[in-house]
């Protein structure tokens, strides 16, 4: 195994690491706090990232297709403020392992959108994960039109779709901008697209729980950034499995924190996510 590949798996593990730590601290502030308001510290750390690449402001002059930037930041503030929903309010580890579905959803996006094609495999697989996405959710979907139906469960499903969205409009962004663009732009109009819904119902943290907020906004901040770190070095294709660290991290937090025990539809439907995501991600890597 080559230094690069070891390194930059290390930077996949420790991103792993700290975005389920960060995920772990959501969940348990959210007894105290709404979710929109959580959704806006977090995306608050991908501010903090840019203070450590400060450098990427000096090239906005080179920014192109405005357009884009802002859709781009629509459906990521979608997918985040989801996401963050989800973790508040579904157990821990099928937030996790559902949301691998965005490596399968971004297919059948890239073909609407910017018309690339993939081989009848990888159609195969997406339609792997998708099935696999039903299957962990069936049993609260299948409550659709009874009175135990819980809306809540629709944010992950959002969540997903609005992240391969987003993966998507930073392919295409990737085409015109240079990637410090893309992420300066993307930090701002994100974190002020949130402010908007989290200042309706936002409230003031409780004293002792101002610390956990911003070690959620860091890790959140260091593991996108340790994230691009590592794929600087390695393709994703030998590094995306590393990634998979955090679903047993999900399952023992989930346990031993607040006593969620997995379903055998969310064991299956997870494992024909992972599946489905690892082929996709091979897959679309050049070799």
């Amino acid at each position: 195994m080559s230094r690069s590949t070891t390194i930059g798996g290390l930077w996949i593990l420790l991103s792993a690491i700290a975005f389920m730590l960060a995920n772990i601290l959501i969940r348990h502030l959210s007894q105290k706090l709404p979710p929109l308001e959580m959704a806006l510290f977090r995306s608050a750390g991908g501010l903090v990232m840019l203070l450590v690449a400060w450098r990427a402001f000096m090239h906005l002059r080179e920014l192109r297709d405005p357009l884009w930037h802002v859709v781009r930041a629509v459906v990521g503030a979608v997918s985040l403020m989801a996401l963050v929903h989800s973790y508040a309010t579904l157990p821990i580890a099928l937030v996790t392992t559902f949301m691998y579905l965005r490596s399968a959803l971004v297919i059948p996006l890239t073909r609407v959108i910017l018309g690339e094609r993939a081989g009848l495999g990888t159609w195969a697989a997406v339609a792997l994960g998708i099935t696999g996405g039903v299957v962990a959710l069936w049993p609260k979907l299948s409550t659709i039109g009874t009175p135990e139906f819980n809306i809540d469960v629709l944010a992950l499903p959002i969540a997903a779709i609005a992240g391969a969205g987003s993966h998507v409009c930073m392919r295409r962004l990737g085409m015109t901008n240079s990637p410090s663009v893309v992420v300066a732009v993307s930090a701002v109009l994100i974190s002020s697209f949130v402010a908007v819904p989290a200042a309706s119902v936002a409230i003031v943290p409780p004293a002792q729980d101002l610390g956990l907020l911003a070690g959620m906004a860091l890790l959140s901040g260091f593991a996108q950034w340790a994230t691009v770190r590592g794929y600087q070095l390695e393709t994703p294709s030998r590094l995306a499995p590393l990634s998979l660290a955090d679903v047993p991290l999900a399952l023992t937090a989930g346990f031993f924190l607040w006593g969620e025990i997995p379903t055998a539809h969310a064991v299956v439907g997870s494992t024909l996510i992972i599946l489905s995501s690892l082929y996709v991600i091979r897959a679309a890597t050049p070799r």
